[in-house]
């Protein structure tokens, strides 16, 4: 499938580069809804069910533990789902926290087929509003996520206590061009996906850069956890984020995974002593590891 993706892109691109370039953006936003999973299911099993209403769609939420405790609030990442950060939530509960988690558009068992970073910022600021909480609150967020939750919060009035992103981007403009180098998309044709991208979010895709966000949002501490060999998204993110941010602290993994650090006991061990902790540097001022 992938090669014949290039081929058609490619010779597009020559033929009709306009063209190319609008559908490579709507290709972009396209998403992969995976089989539920069994242990993901469990987190449907044992949650509250509640919707917020959205003119894309309802939006589906789920809650664990005592609302009058303190809300973290989880994100999860592309082409997944609120289950996938089941392990993180069942341990929060049982640390005394109130866990909010939602389906992403286009995600879990959403109707949608295509999603982008500005209707996700809208379901992020519906699902906090709707909470309206009274005093700083925490986020948990994976992969994609991580950009959703970052985004949302720049410039917002919420005040988060402690952040946690479990692997990041970090320059849209570098997921953008990674895109296009995936896809053999042409200068010509990608400067028109650029274009729609930068009209859909509002701002040019160079300053959007998790990085830079750190004076833009109202927050405690940052926590990073990242595998160092993580394929999905470069360690170098992290990285660069940690260099940048004020209060944060990155712990490094060693071939844990993408996804399955988000079941990884130590994983889970280091998430809980950061947000139980006062001040959130549990870990000190140099990086921690964490191997398989």
């Amino acid at each position: 499938m992938i090669p014949l993706i290039r081929f058609y892109f490619k010779t597009l691109s020559l033929a009709a580069p306009t063209l190319a370039g609008k559908q490579a953006f709507s290709f972009f936003q396209r998403t992969n809804k995976n089989v539920i999973r069994k242990n993901e299911r469990q987190f449907y099993n044992l949650s509250r069910h509640f919707r917020i209403s959205h003119y894309k769609e309802d939006i589906d939420c789920y809650e664990l533990g005592d609302p009058k405790n303190p809300l973290v609030l989880l994100v999860h990442g592309w082409d997944s789902n609120a289950g996938s950060m089941a392990a993180i939530a069942f341990q929060l509960v049982e640390q005394g926290y109130y866990v909010v988690a939602f389906n992403l558009p286009a995600h879990g068992f959403s109707k949608l087929k295509r999603v982008n970073l500005k209707i996700c910022r809208e379901y992020f600021l519906a699902v906090v509003e709707k909470m309206y909480p009274d005093k700083p609150f925490s986020v948990i967020a994976h992969s994609f996520g991580s950009a959703v939750a970052t985004f949302s919060l720049a410039n917002s009035r919420f005040e988060v206590n402690k952040l946690i992103l479990l692997t990041n981007p970090n320059k849209f403009i570098e997921v953008l061009r990674g895109y296009q180098s995936f896809i053999k998309l042409s200068d010509k044709a990608f400067n028109v996906t650029l274009d729609m991208a930068e009209k859909l979010i509002g701002q040019p895709a160079a300053d959007l850069n998790i990085e830079d966000m750190s004076n833009r949002i109202n927050y405690d501490n940052l926590l990073l956890i990242h595998d160092r060999s993580d394929k999905v998204l470069s360690y170098q993110n992290s990285i660069a984020v940690k260099d940048k941010w004020k209060n944060s602290e990155l712990v490094t993994l060693e071939n844990i995974g993408h996804y399955k650090m988000l079941w990884n006991e130590h994983v889970i061990h280091s998430i809980m002593r950061f947000i139980d902790s006062p001040e959130g540097n549990e870990f000190g001022r140099t990086n921690s590891k964490i191997a398989s």
